[in-house]
């Protein structure tokens, strides 16, 4: 069965999109069969993978498509007219060397989508559980209707706790949490772990009134148990000493908060779950991986719709820079930025 990974951060500016996005494109790479659902009203990543034209026509409803070709021709029938609706999936501009990347773009609607959801209707009284696990909804009929087995489903998520990012936890095996040095990082992970004990245990109350009239459900009760896979510092600056990179002073202080916040305040609170085991044995409190800042390259890479490993390649777009190719120590970066997403990859697959 395909492991569903969330990516996520309640707070703002994290790189989740642009992680997940070179993550998939790393995954795949390995030979894995990936399907992204971007469950964020901003659509970033759609608009990354797929290109803004290409994005809005998607948006449209035509007579064959009422209501376009995103996560709302699915989530609308089933929310208004309780019934099945279609799930569009769609190759990304750049496609990866070895396996399969798809995607289920996103849409503005989700906004609307996000306050329909009712956690007291929906979830504490068990007679909407179903509504809250749409992107594991989403996943399968997209393996039924393109006749695949997923290896990952990763969905991209907007940066708050509210009803969408429940529902992708509620449907997600591991969750990854990007964080940035910055003041507020720290912060936000104690958040996460004083958040997600009453995310699971709202699941827990509605899951066990679910089951007393739905005993044999298949689905249910395999809900709601999303695992901390590990955080990743991304966006850090670097300096040289004695050809060495090491984190400028003030982004390795950060580094230093953040892992205090995860050992002190995350671990504690996931690890008093008692439903299941929330932190599992492989995960420690040093980021799985490190991003470092790529300036420029990451809003270049979107705009051409290039992942970064295959940036290099590529000629700079004209609107960031006035130049016809990437200088020798931005290839470098984008190479080095590349091989950790690969590193990210194999850890996924080793442990997850």
């Amino acid at each position: 069965m395909a492991k569903t990974i969330s990516v996520f951060n309640n707070k703002g500016g994290v790189g989740k999109t642009t992680i997940i996005w070179n993550l998939a494109t790393s995954l795949a790479d390995q030979g894995k069969k990936v399907l992204l659902i971007d469950f964020d009203a901003q659509c970033n990543l759609s608009i990354a993978c797929l290109g803004k034209d290409q994005f809005a026509a998607l948006l449209q409803p035509t007579p064959a498509n009422p209501f376009g070709q995103t996560v709302k021709a699915f989530a609308l029938p089933y929310i208004q007219q309780n019934k099945i609706g279609d799930v569009h999936v769609f190759f990304p501009k750049s496609r990866p060397g070895n396996g399969e990347l798809h995607i289920v773009p996103g849409d503005f609607w989700l906004n609307t989508f996000s306050d329909i959801l009712n956690v007291g209707t929906d979830v504490i009284s068990g007679s909407g559980l179903y509504r809250f696990i749409l992107p594991h909804l989403i996943s399968d009929l997209a393996q039924e209707k393109n006749n695949i087995e997923y290896d990952y489903v990763l969905i991209d998520l907007p940066p708050s706790f509210n009803t969408l990012v429940r529902s992708a936890l509620y449907c997600s095996d591991y969750f990854l949490v990007p964080c940035t040095p910055d003041m507020f990082s720290a912060y936000c992970v104690g958040l996460i772990g004083e958040m997600l004990p009453d995310f699971v245990a709202d699941w827990e109350q509605g899951k066990a009134r679910y089951l007393k009239t739905n005993p044999t459900d298949p689905v249910i009760p395999f809900k709601g148990v999303p695992k901390f896979g590990g955080w990743i510092f991304n966006g850090f600056d670097t300096r040289r000493v004695k050809g060495v990179k090491h984190e400028v002073g003030a982004d390795a202080a950060h580094h230093i908060e953040i892992v205090d916040a995860i050992r002190d305040s995350m671990i504690p609170s996931l690890g008093a779950i008692t439903s299941y085991q929330a932190i599992p044995p492989f995960v420690g409190v040093e980021p799985v991986a490190k991003i470092e800042d790529l300036n420029v390259m990451a809003p270049d890479s979107i705009i051409q719709n290039i992942p970064i490993k295959y940036l290099d390649q590529s000629s700079p777009t004209r609107t960031l820079r006035n130049r016809h190719s990437w200088a020798p120590n931005q290839i470098d970066l984008m190479r080095e930025t590349a091989v950790e997403y690969d590193r990210l990859a194999q850890y996924i697959v080793k442990n997850f």
